[in-house]
């Protein structure tokens, strides 16, 4: 049966200060009792500001399933949900309590990294009064050959000494490679003792840079982003090196399996200030990872080299320091929009030609974890994976409503930090778009919906920037196992989504009861 397209009512009930992020401690939050009709399939209503509602909703004579989205405005947020019989309506509830997902021991490698990147801002714009002005080698990796060796810091401690030092040897040079943000010299460095492949050597550097133009992962971020490093670089920061135009690739063993790679910019720093720093525009890069699976490999520059441009566009050209959502919402985001590109199942887990939504019992990908933890507040940040879950449906979400390659553009090129760049891109307030990012993942299961609610067309989405295009696979998360959480109580930080189900084969009036003490966005949404 053909399903009618999607009908929004959205409700603004608002008392001063009008619920705005900005002006919530004004806002009043007040109590409502009302009836609304959801008789259309794909019909959505969406109340403002409301704690204690009492709805009547009439759902037609047509059987449908109804749920609900519950956007908390406020940390520490209990929400209940209590469906009740009346008239034809017949109400399945599910009163699970929600727990926030246990983190296990984490890596200590990634801790520092991002315990470091987190606090660059103590780094960076600090008066040198050890009077070392000395300009960085502009040059030296020009002479950078095949074979030459190099030693290498790659771990530190909290004074930042070098605690692990690896020695490299030069595998692949390229010199003087055209881009439109001009010539570019790539080396990858492969530690000694350490067996890759030839072939896994060579696919990497062509991914990341090639003769030509947009065909590899350095032209498809830098249209959007723009360059990694420039020489105002060290006129903003005397502490922070020069450039030589030069992107260093560090493949060595991590000792842990649990990294795919990285990017530290403790060596865009000079050594007279940040021991550790290898003085160098550079990843870091499991060997094991590229011997077993180079596609991943691939993803993971994707994901790194959008934090590789982000601390040179943002932290040291603009100083502004995103919080670590916002920031790896954007690499997520990179990840999805290349993914295609480079011929790989991304994010998404599905085949890369495959625009649909792809095969159910999906177990893979980042989204399985997202919806095993739905509940978690969108700018709350832990180093857990499903936290980059989270991100990662999110900008999943930002891709395919809001342009995809020229909203990341817009982003990154803003003037504002993290969720206020976020609400000046899509011109919405956080808790709006956290609400409709909710309804839209309930809603993934259709093809048919239209407006900035989309997950999924049935095929490609496409959109450009620049001078490339990108597409988009389609996404549903109820093909993914487990599908997505629904209980119909929960503690919710602010900036998360409680995901409910009132019931299936509902008809006639349904009276529905939302406890939220504090006041929150609520969606209904029939389908």
């Amino acid at each position: 049966m053909q399903r009618l397209a999607l009908a929004i009512v959205t409700l603004f009930i608002i008392g001063c200060g009008g619920g705005e992020e900005s002006s919530k401690k004004t806002a009043h939050f007040d109590p409502i009792e009302a009836s609304y009709s959801l008789q259309e399939r794909n019909s959505v209503i969406t109340l403002k500001n409301r704690k204690d509602a009492t709805l009547h909703i009439d759902l037609g004579s047509t059987p449908k399933s109804l749920y609900v989205v519950t956007t908390s405005h406020f940390d520490n947020q209990q929400i209940t949900l209590n469906g009740s019989r009346s008239y034809r309506a017949v109400a399945k509830s599910n009163n699970n309590s929600s727990q926030p997902p246990k983190r296990g021991k984490e890596d200590s490698l990634k801790n520092r990294i991002l315990t470091f990147n987190e606090n660059t801002f103590k780094l960076l714009r600090i008066p040198d009064h050890s009077k070392d002005n000395t300009l960085y080698q502009q040059k030296e990796a020009r002479g950078v050959t095949q074979g030459r060796s190099e030693r290498f810091c790659v771990d530190m401690d909290s004074s930042y000494n070098c605690t692990r030092f690896i020695n490299a040897t030069a595998v692949r040079v390229k010199s003087g490679i055209a881009t439109m943000q001009g010539d570019r010299d790539f080396v990858i460095w492969l530690e000694d003792g350490i067996s890759i492949k030839s072939s896994a050597l060579n696919n990497l550097s062509d991914i990341f840079l090639k003769s030509g133009l947009d065909n590899d992962i350095y032209d498809w971020e830098t249209n959007i982003f723009s360059k990694e490093w420039g020489e105002d670089a060290q006129s903003i920061d005397s502490h922070l090196i020069g450039n030589d135009s030069t992107i260093n690739i560090l493949v060595y063993d991590m000792h842990t399996s649990t990294m795919a790679g990285f990017f530290w910019p403790k060596d865009n720093f000079k050594k007279s200030y940040i021991a550790a720093s290898n003085e160098k525009i550079m990843f870091y890069v499991s060997a094991a990872l590229l011997n077993n699976d180079e596609k991943e490999t691939f993803t993971t520059l994707d994901h790194e080299f959008q934090h590789m441009i982000h601390f040179y566009q943002r932290a040291v050209l603009k100083d502004i320091h995103d919080d670590t959502w916002f920031n790896e919402m954007m690499s997520e985001a990179t990840e999805d929009l290349l993914a295609i590109k480079i011929g790989y199942k991304g994010p998404r887990n599905v085949d890369p030609n495959d625009g649909s939504a792809g095969p159910d019992n999906n177990r893979k990908g980042r989204y399985p974890s997202f919806n095993a933890h739905n509940t978690l507040a969108l700018t709350n940040w832990s180093n857990s994976v499903a936290n980059y879950g989270k991100v990662s449906a999110f900008g999943a979400f930002l891709n395919r409503n809001y342009g995809g390659a020229s909203l990341l553009h817009r982003l990154m090129t803003s003037n504002k930090a993290d969720r206020e760049a976020l609400e000046e891109a899509t011109a919405l307030d956080i808790h709006t778009l956290v609400n409709q990012w909710g309804i839209a993942v309930l809603l993934s299961d259709q093809t048919d919906i239209s407006g900035k609610l989309q997950y999924n067309k049935g095929g490609y989405f496409t959109n450009s920037y620049g001078d490339s295009s990108y597409q988009l696979g389609s996404i549903n998360f109820f093909n993914y196992s487990p599908q997505p959480k629904l209980q119909n109580s929960a503690i919710l930080n602010d900036n998360a989504n409680l995901y409910s189900k009132v019931g299936d084969g509902l008809s006639g009036t349904l009276e529905l009861h939302i406890n939220i003490p504090k006041g929150a966005t609520i969606s209904l949404i029939a389908k």
